[in-house]
C-alpha cells in the first residue's frame, strides 16, 4: 500500500509540476506536506463521513497544491477500547502526520455519571493517547458531541432513556471533554472543541424555536450539525482564511492590480470597462445545500472562502461583471470601492468548479468510504467477542462464546484483500477529485450598465 500511494503521488506531480515546490500546511501542530495522511478516529459520528467529508472538501478546494491524504477511521458504536483494537492497521499503517479522535459518546454508556465507567474510559483514553503519541504522530483529540435531551425526549416512544440519563448525560459528556482537554493541555496538544458550539449554537436557535435541533436522535448530528463541527475543527485547528483579493487602483497610465491568492494578468481598461485574467491558488469552499442553516449562522462563507474583489476611482454608475462570459452580478460604483465577496454568487466558474469537487467527494464518500468503513464491523465485533470469552466465568457461556469467535473468525477470511483494495480504490479516487479541483484562469469583465 505504501508502495502504491507513493507512485500515486508521483503521477499527481507528473500531472501538476508545480505540486512539488508548494508551501506546506499549517494544521494545529503537524506541518502537513503533500502526501501526509490525515486520520479521522472516532465512532458512529466520524462513521456518517459528513463532518469528515466537508473537511476534506476545505482541504482539497483550499490547498489542491498540497494533495493529502484522508482516511475514516470511525466505526458505528465504537468505545476508546475497540479504537485501541485496531489502531495499528486501521490508523497507524497510513503514518499519519495528523490524527484527531472523536470519541466518548458511547464510552458514557447513556446513563447518569458513574465514576467507574469514567474511569474505563480515562484508562483506554490515556492508552490511545500513549500509543499514538509514542507513534511520533500529532494528535488533537475533540471533546464529545451534544447529547440533546429536548430531542431525546421528543423522541422518547422510538428510544426509550432513563430520566436520570435525559437530566445528566450531557453533563456526563461536559465532564468528559473537559477531563480530555486537560489531559491534551498537559501533554502538549493541541485539542479541538465541538462539544460548546454545538450547544451554544442550539441554544440560540432555540430563542426562537423551542424545539430545533441540529441533532434529531439526539446523539447523531445532521448535516448542518456536522457542518458546525467541521467548523470547529477547522477553527480550532487554525484554518481560517480567506481564498483571494483583488483589488484595482487608477493610475495615470490605466488600472494597476494588486492581488492576494492568485496573481491578475492581461489587465486592459477602455471606455468605462475593465477586462483582466486572473488565476487563483484555490477555489472557494463550497458547502452542500442541506448545511446552509449552520453555514448562515456561522458565517461561513466570509471567514473562510472570502474571495474579495474591489475597484476605486470608476465613474459613478453601475457596472455589471461577468466571468468568463456568465454574468455574476450588478454593483454601483460604492459597493465595487467598499468590495464585493464573489463566493456568495454560486454562478461564478470557480464556485461551479468547487460544487462539482464536493459533488465527486460526497459521491466517493458514500459509495467506497462506507463500504470501506462497514468492512471493518467483522473485525470490530470478533475483537469484542474475543475479549468476552476471556472474560466468561462459567462453560454455559464460554461455550456459546466460542462459537461466537469461531464465526467471525471464519468470516474474517480474506478480510485484508478486501481492505486493501477498497483503500486503493478510495486512494485512486481521492487522486481524481485533486486533480478536479486544479484551479484555472478566469476572463474577468467589468462593464458600466447603461
Amino acid at each position: 500500500m505504501k508502495r502504491f500511494a507513493l507512485a500515486l503521488l508521483s503521477v499527481c506531480l507528473l500531472l501538476f509540476p508545480s505540486l512539488a515546490q508548494t508551501t506546506p500546511i499549517q494544521v494545529g501542530a503537524a506541518n502537513l506536506q503533500s502526501g501526509d495522511a490525515v486520520v479521522f478516529l472516532g465512532d458512529s459520528i466520524t462513521h456518517q463521513r459528513l463532518y469528515t467529508q466537508y473537511i476534506e472538501d476545505f482541504f482539497i478546494t483550499r490547498f489542491p497544491s498540497v494533495p493529502l491524504k484522508f482516511h475514516n477511521a470511525g466505526i458505528g458504536g465504537d468505545k476508546a477500547w475497540d479504537a485501541l483494537q485496531r489502531l495499528d492497521r486501521d490508523v497507524l499503517s497510513k503514518n499519519p502526520k495528523l490524527v484527531t479522535i472523536l470519541l466518548g459518546m458511547n464510552d458514557g454508556r447513556y446513563q447518569a455519571f458513574d465514576h467507574a465507567i469514567f474511569e474505563t474510559y480515562e484508562t483506554d483514553m490515556t492508552e490511545l493517547l500513549d500509543r499514538l503519541e509514542s507513534a511520533g504522530t500529532t494528535v488533537s483529540p475533540i471533546t464529545p458531541t451534544m447529547f440533546d435531551a429536548v430531542a431525546a425526549r421528543a423522541n422518547l416512544k422510538k428510544r426509550p432513556r432513563e430520566e436520570s440519563a435525559l437530566r445528566q448525560y450531557n453533563a456526563v459528556l461536559a465532564y468528559f471533554g473537559t477531563w480530555l482537554r486537560d489531559e491534551a493541555d498537559r501533554r502538549g496538544m493541541r485539542s479541538i472543541d465541538m462539544f460548546g458550539p454545538l450547544n451554544h449554537l442550539t441554544r440560540v436557535a432555540r430563542q426562537d424555536d423551542p424545539q430545533f435541533t441540529f441533532i434529531k436522535d439526539a446523539v447523531h448530528p445532521g448535516t448542518d450539525g456536522q457542518l458546525i463541527m467541521a467548523h470547529a475543527w477547522l477553527e480550532n485547528l487554525g484554518m481560517q482564511g480567506p481564498v483571494s483579493n483583488i483589488t484595482l487602483v487608477p493610475t495615470k497610465k490605466g488600472y494597476r492590480a494588486r492581488a492576494t491568492g492568485g496573481e491578475v494578468s492581461e489587465l486592459v481598461g477602455a471606455d468605462g470597462s475593465i477586462e483582466f485574467t486572473f488565476l487563483a491558488e484555490s477555489l472557494p469552499w463550497v458547502t452542500p445545500a442541506d448545511t446552509q442553516v449552520a453555514a448562515k449562522m456561522l458565517k461561513l462563507d466570509h471567514k473562510f472562502s472570502r474571495e474579495g474583489f474591489q475597484v476605486h476611482g470608476l465613474a459613478p454608475g453601475k457596472y455589471a461583471l461577468s466571468i468568463d462570459g456568465t454574468p455574476v452580478g450588478e454593483f454601483t460604483h460604492t459597493q465595487l470601492a467598499a468590495h464585493v465577496e464573489l463566493q456568495r454568487f454560486p454562478s461564478t466558474p470557480q464556485s461551479v468548479q468547487a460544487a462539482k469537487v464536493v459533488a465527486m467527494n460526497k459521491a466517493r464518500n458514500e459509495s467506497t468510504i462506507k463500504d470501506l468503513r462497514g468492512h471493518w464491523y467483522t473485525a470490530r465485533n470478533l475483537a469484542r467477542d474475543q475479549r468476552s470469552l476471556a472474560q466468561a466465568g462459567d462453560e454455559a457461556s464460554k461455550a456459546a462464546l466460542e462459537k461466537k469467535v469461531a464465526a467471525g473468525e471464519q468470516k474474517m477470511e480474506g478480510f485484508e484483500e478486501k481492505l486493501a483494495a477498497l483503500e486503493q480504490k478510495a486512494d485512486e479516487e481521492l487522486a481524481a477529485i485533486y486533480e478536479a479541483a486544479q484551479p484555472a484562469p478566469h476572463r474577468y469583465v467589468l462593464q458600466p450598465v447603461e
